[in-house]
C-alpha cells in the first residue's frame, strides 16, 4: 500500500541535490518581511513582465475565472499549472533545487510542504498592509502565505435516493453516514485526496463524540474511494453512490448553477477553513507580476472575483454577491451555512500530524491507491 512521507521524500532530494551540485539550504526565518500592496509602481512593473506562471490546488473552474479577471483587470497573461497539494511541492522543490526557476506563484493545498521549502529559503516571506483589518488570523499563514476564500465542508446527496427531509434529519451528525441502508452506497474523498478530506478526517480524530474509531465505522460500510472528489461528485449525480464527503459548498453551488440535482445538508461539526494559501516564490521570474496576483485578491475588487467563482471570501465585511445563493433561495431544501457548526483545524497539529495521520487514515479506509 502507498503511503505519503512529504519530509521523508523531501529531505532526500534535497540531500541529494546538495551534494551533487552544492546547494545549500537556508532559513528565510532571519530576513526581512515585505509589504505588497497593489499601487501603480507595481501595477506597471508587473504589466512590464507581461505574465504569471501560478501552480495551483483549487478547482479548475475557479482558477479559469480568476485568471481571467486577473488578465482582464491588468493586461498579464496567467500561466496556469494545476499539481494538487503535495504533487505541487514537490514539483517546486525539484525544481528550486535543481536552479531551475519556473513557477512565480503557489496557490496551495499544502501548509506542511509551505512551511518545508519555507525554511529551505524558497518562499518570500511577505505580508499585506493593515493585515488584522481584512482578515481572520484563521486565513493565513504568517509571513507566507495568505488564502482568498473559504472552504466550508458540506455532507452532499442525491435527492433520488435520500429526500431532503430525510436527510436534513439523517445527516443532523455525521453518524446518520453509518445507517445499515447506506452501506455500499457512501463515496469517500481519500484522506491523501486535498486539505478537505484531511481536515474532515482530522476533525473526526479530534473530537471525542466521533474519534478516531468514527472512521473504522465509515470503512465497515464499504465506501467508495476516490482519489479526488470530482469523479465522487459525478457518481453522485449519475446515481452511483447516494451521498459524497466531504464535499464543499462553493464547489456544490458550481453545480447547482450548472443543473446538477444533488444537494447538500450540514452536520453538527464540520470543518469551514482556510485551504489554499498564495504562497510567492523567492526566485520567482516574473517578481513583480507574482505580488500583484498574490496581493490582487484581497482588495474588494479581487475578492468579488472569489465570489464569481461561488466562493466566499476571506476579505472582511463583503457584501453576499454569489449567484447561486440566489438560486438556491427559490429552492425548499437549502439553507444558509450555519456558523456555529464551523471548526477550524490547527494549523500546528496539521503540519505536524499530517505524515503520520494521512498513512493511518488510509490503512483504516483500506485505500489501495
Amino acid at each position: 500500500m502507498q503511503t505519503i512521507d512529504r519530509r521523508g521524500v523531501l529531505g532526500l532530494a534535497a540531500s541529494a541535490l546538495a551534494i551533487g551540485s552544492g546547494i545549500r539550504s537556508s532559513s528565510a526565518a532571519s530576513e526581512g518581511i515585505e509589504t505588497i500592496d497593489v499601487t501603480p509602481a507595481l501595477i506597471s512593473a508587473a504589466q512590464r513582465e507581461g505574465k504569471v506562471v501560478v501552480r495551483y490546488s483549487s478547482p479548475v473552474d475557479e482558477m479559469a475565472q480568476m485568471s481571467e479577471a486577473f488578465y482582464k483587470r491588468f493586461n498579464i497573461t496567467v500561466q496556469a499549472d494545476r499539481k494538487v497539494g503535495v504533487l505541487g511541492t514537490q514539483q517546486f522543490a525539484t525544481e528550486e533545487r535543481a536552479g531551475r526557476h519556473i513557477m512565480d506563484v503557489n496557490y496551495s493545498a499544502d501548509p506542511t510542504g509551505i512551511k518545508d521549502l519555507a525554511e529551505e529559503g524558497y518562499y518570500l516571506r511577505f505580508t499585506l498592509p493593515d493585515l488584522e483589518a481584512k482578515l481572520d488570523k484563521a486565513a493565513y499563514l504568517p509571513t507566507l502565505g495568505y488564502c482568498p476564500k473559504w472552504t466550508e465542508v458540506v455532507i452532499s446527496y442525491n435527492p433520488s435516493a435520500i429526500p431532503h427531509e430525510r436527510a436534513r434529519e439523517l445527516f443532523k451528525t455525521w453518524n446518520g453516514l453509518l445507517d445499515p441502508a447506506l452501506k455500499g452506497k457512501i463515496g469517500l474523498n481519500e484522506p491523501a485526496g486535498g486539505g478537505v478530506p484531511f481536515a474532515t478526517y482530522l476533525m473526526f480524530y479530534r473530537n471525542p463524540q466521533y474519534g478516531k474509531e468514527f472512521l473504522a465505522k465509515l470503512a465497515a460500510q464499504r465506501p467508495r474511494l476516490y482519489p479526488g472528489s470530482a469523479q465522487a461528485r459525478e457518481d453522485l449525480g449519475a446515481g452511483a453512490i447516494s451521498v459524497f464527503i466531504p464535499n464543499w459548498e462553493s464547489i456544490a453551488m458550481i453545480g447547482v448553477l450548472r443543473g446538477d440535482k444533488t444537494a447538500w445538508t450540514y452536520p453538527d461539526i464540520a470543518p469551514a477553513f482556510a485551504n489554499t494559501y498564495f504562497c510567492i516564490s523567492k526566485n520567482a521570474p516574473n517578481p513583480n507580476a507574482a505580488r500583484l496576483f498574490a496581493a490582487w485578491f484581497f482588495t474588494p475588487e479581487g475578492a468579488a472575483v472569489m465570489q464569481l467563482a461561488q466562493a466566499k471570501p476571506t476579505l472582511k465585511n463583503q457584501p453576499e454577491m454569489r449567484t447561486a445563493v440566489a438560486e438556491l433561495k427559490k429552492t425548499d431544501w437549502w439553507r444558509p451555512y450555519p456558523e456555529e457548526i464551523r471548526w477550524i483545524p490547527d494549523t500546528d497539529d496539521w503540519i505536524k500530524s499530517s505524515d503520520t495521520l494521512i498513512p493511518e487514515m488510509r490503512r483504516t479506509l483500506g485505500w489501495r491507491g
